[in-house]
């Protein structure tokens, strides 16, 4: 497995040879070296170097695709990209950034799904059209919306579109439920605990869906229980869950390989969540 600085290298030489205007053909071999590089961000546990070295990553992805502005592949990585740098490392103390480069990741795969025709023009989704493979865009353009709205839930725009991802999450789960360690049931779940229950709140149905995120590959995913502890727990007012949960993330000794990086910033951030206990409860 290439390290992220020789991913990155080979990516810059490749635009290089290619001269100031990259062909398609060129711009396609380019993206799947970035494609194929993201999992050494990802089994980095180092999440400063993260920080600071995942933004380049992204910028470099965006140059590549001016020369092949249809590469779902490219697409996908750098909505991917954004949704993950927000969460990961902007949320909890630039709201308004964070929010920013959640809705630059749900346009960048919006066009992607738009294109395939999974998407319209005007919005509006066709679950028919979905095949596996889309499975990665459809899931990263409802992550990228739904970070969004849980930081705007005092916008009308992102109140309404809360409502329109359930059918894309509902043909992930249709295709490839354990996707990135279950993440449409964690999704699913942080949804049905954000929303008010006159726009279809349900708290049983949010422990539903985290239960079922916590099942096989999902329970060595501790973003996973972070979300379970911040969305439900604070919204059933059960600190005693709260507290199991977070310490859990904690305490967690091992990660898989590609969960390294998630880990260690879900570790980071469960002890400041935990920090605020007495404001949450």
């Amino acid at each position: 497995m290439k390290n992220t600085a020789e991913v990155l290298l080979l990516a810059a030489l490749c635009a290089q040879l290619c001269g100031c205007s990259l062909n398609r053909t060129a711009a396609k071999y380019t993206a799947g070296i970035i494609s194929n590089g993201m999992p050494a961000y990802l089994e980095d546990g180092d999440a400063q170097t993260a920080r600071e070295t995942l933004p380049g990553a992204i910028k470099l992805s965006e140059a590549v695709l001016q020369s092949d502005p249809d590469n779902a592949d490219l697409l996908s990585v750098i909505a991917q990209g954004d949704c993950g740098y927000a969460f990961m490392f902007l949320e909890d103390e630039d709201r308004g950034r964070a929010s920013a480069f959640y809705e630059r990741g749900a346009e960048f795969s919006r066009r992607a799904l738009e294109s395939a025709g999974i998407i319209s023009a005007g919005g509006n989704f066709n679950s028919a059209k979905v095949r596996r493979c889309d499975v990665p865009l459809v899931f990263w353009n409802a992550f990228c919306r739904a970070g969004y709205a849980q930081l705007n839930l005092d916008k009308t725009d992102a109140m309404a579109d809360i409502s329109k991802l359930d059918p894309l999450l509902d043909a992930v789960l249709a295709l490839d439920p354990g996707y990135y360690y279950n993440g449409a049931h964690s999704l699913k779940a942080a949804i049905f605990a954000m929303r008010p229950p006159m726009f279809g709140g349900n708290p049983a149905k949010s422990q539903e869906h985290f239960d079922k995120a916590l099942e096989g590959a999902g329970a060595a995913f501790l973003p996973n229980k972070l979300m379970y502890a911040k969305a439900y727990a604070v919204r059933a007012q059960d600190a005693a869950l709260f507290e199991k949960l977070l310490g859990e993330v904690i305490g967690a000794q091992d990660s898989p390989a590609g969960c390294r990086l998630a880990n260690t910033v879900a570790k980071l951030k469960a002890k400041k969540l935990l920090e605020t206990k007495n404001e949450l409860f």
